[in-house]
């Protein structure tokens, strides 16, 4: 490879390991990296080869690292691959952050990571992991990995793999076949002769569809009829705006939560319910995963405090479990990255499209865990 070729790829993932796709250009990441905009085109022939080829590198780079998955027992092995995972994440941080923005955009790629985390898992496993155990397996570690990297927090390699082989919660008796009968309540802004609420509802909807930078304030005022006076008698910039949708998409989730949540259910029982909330909300607007995703590079306080919210609702409802703090803080991430993980699987990727079948198959390994599959 080239030195030129070498300066490009690592000025393209420190800028887009930092800004939204859309906010990254060529000329950018030849500045960067001190070399001409011809050499760019030598190698590359526009911005989104380049970034694609930072994904493909991705998969290829955690792949080299699962070569050194080590252990002879089935546990053993798991243990060693989430200490390898958490490592990776800590050394090519940059590179993940990349991939994370990736993964909604081109899913290609994230079909193509998902290949590689099964290589490797089922040597561990020494069988072939169908996709519901998959993503038990895979959701938490892969959630808890950058999310715990970028706070600061150490991992539990050891109790993280015995949750996974031995499941976190004792068996309940949620009936998941009566959850569509249940009435779910949904706290939304709304004033229909308010240009600020109006202005709020369809620049979400533009933003999660179109993109952050490829919305622009035009769009958003010809969608209620107004001028672009109203908007600048609200907000001074697009990040201004953007800022207010995400602190209202967060209270709009922990409200749903809050509010359709019931406290009298066991803890295993709670949890497949607010799966079941999760599956509901993003259900009727998988844009906000979309709104969500670019956040964190626009508003990255913003994004940290949505992820921290919903990490103490759910250290919350883990209060009458026996775990410690530290204990209960790796499975809270662990249950926020299922239901993550799940919102791609099934909007996304569309790996999965059968949303019962995936509670009642959560609903074991969450009391049993991975274990009895062997």
């Amino acid at each position: 490879m080239s030195k030129g070729r070498d300066k490009l790829i690592e000025s393209s993932i420190q800028l887009f390991s930092n800004n939204t796709y859309e906010n990254v250009s060529v000329s950018k990441i030849c500045k960067l990296g001190k070399v001409s905009n011809g050499l760019f085109y030598k190698h590359f022939k526009n911005k989104e080869e380049i970034f694609k080829h930072l994904l493909e590198e991705t998969s290829n780079r955690i792949q080299n690292y699962f070569n050194n998955i080590t252990g002879k027992t089935v546990q053993d092995r798991l243990e060693s691959f989430i200490e390898i995972n958490f490592k990776l994440t800590k050394d090519q941080l940059p590179l993940i952050r990349v991939y994370r923005e990736g993964q909604y955009k081109f899913t290609e790629f994230e079909q193509r990571l998902r290949e590689v985390y099964l290589e490797a898992l089922n040597v561990i496993f020494n069988k072939n992991l169908d996709e519901f155990e998959y993503l038990f397996i895979m959701s938490g570690i892969r959630y808890i990995n950058v999310n715990f990297v970028l706070r600061g927090i150490e991992n539990k390699p050891k109790f993280l793999a015995e949750m996974l082989m031995n499941g976190i919660f004792s068996e309940g008796n949620l009936d998941i076949n009566n959850l569509k009968e249940k009435d779910l309540y949904l706290r939304v802004l709304f004033n229909s002769e308010n240009i600020r609420h109006q202005l709020l509802k369809e620049g979400e909807i533009l933003f999660g569809s179109k993109g952050v930078y490829e919305t622009k304030i035009n769009d958003i005022v010809n969608s209620v009829g107004a001028g672009v006076g109203s908007f600048y008698y609200y907000y001074k910039t697009k990040e201004e705006f953007l800022k207010e949708i995400a602190i209202n998409t967060k209270n709009t989730l922990l409200f749903f939560l809050k509010d359709n949540s019931q406290n009298d259910l066991s803890p295993i029982d709670q949890h497949i319910f607010l799966l079941y909330l999760m599956h509901e909300y993003f259900k009727k607007s998988t844009y906000k995963y979309q709104i969500l995703r670019e956040l964190e590079f626009i508003e990255y306080d913003v994004s940290i405090d949505y992820f921290r919210a919903l990490e103490e609702y759910y250290i919350h409802t883990l209060s009458k479990t026996h775990y410690t703090f530290e204990e209960k803080r790796i499975i809270s991430a662990f249950l926020i990255g299922l239901s993550h993980y799940m919102g791609i699987e099934f909007f996304f990727t569309k790996n999965l499209n059968d949303k019962d079948n995936f509670l009642k198959k959560m609903n074991y390994f969450l009391s049993h865990g991975i274990k009895d599959s062997l």
